[in-house]
């Protein structure tokens, strides 16, 4: 059986879409098939990826995060991450923002591709708002010029603090930065520490 869409150079130029229909229509499935893979699967491939990426701006612009405030445990591990969504709801963030918790961030990591510790970096971007730490912790605070004689580190050791924040037994002390440069969600946060050290928060 011949090829019975073997187009000629003056029929591709001039193809229809009439004329396309009224072709596929005398083929079998399979020629159906072969045909438009022949003849068209660069239009296929362009439409897929034309899917796909309108796909990906749908999910991302629906999913994405904005961090707006930022709290560090600094040479602890442990931290409640259920409380970064409680942040979040107490500061009253709406839409994408969202307030950002991390535990795991040591004064004494070495220092990767001269680029610092994580913690040096994420500190010179100003994305630390409050951090709970230790001695060595307040000490490199210190000469970042963060704990001062009018900021000086709050003992939480005692405090409901520690236990709402699922702290490690070293970490000792809440320091307040506002690097992020919002004021109102860090006085809203100062306020929700002062709740849950009276109790009103468990």
């Amino acid at each position: 059986m011949g090829n019975k869409y073997n187009d000629s150079e003056q029929e591709s130029v001039t193809k229809s879409w009439a004329g396309e229909r009224a072709k596929l229509a005398q083929m079998t499935g399979k020629e159906k098939a072969d045909y438009i893979f022949t003849y068209y699967k660069i239009h296929i491939i362009v439409i897929i990826g034309i899917i796909i990426a309108l796909a990906w701006f749908i999910h991302h612009a629906m999913t994405y995060v904005d961090y707006e405030f930022f709290g560090m445990v600094i040479n602890g591990e442990s931290v409640n991450e259920e409380r970064e969504q409680e942040i979040t709801e107490y500061l009253g963030m709406t839409g994408h923002e969202a307030a950002d918790l991390s535990a795991g961030l040591a004064t004494d990591e070495d220092v990767a591709g001269g680029y610092g510790t994580r913690l040096s970096v994420l500190v010179m971007a100003g994305q630390l708002d409050f951090a709970f730490t230790d001695e060595d912790g307040v000490e490199y605070l210190t000469n970042y010029g963060i704990v001062t004689e009018d900021n000086q580190p709050i003992d939480i050791s005692d405090s409901p603090i520690h236990e709402y924040f699922g702290l490690d037994d070293n970490i000792k002390y809440l320091v307040w930065a506002g690097l992020s440069g919002n004021r109102e969600y860090l006085d809203s946060m100062m306020q929700m520490m002062d709740d849950i050290e009276s109790g009103k928060i468990k």
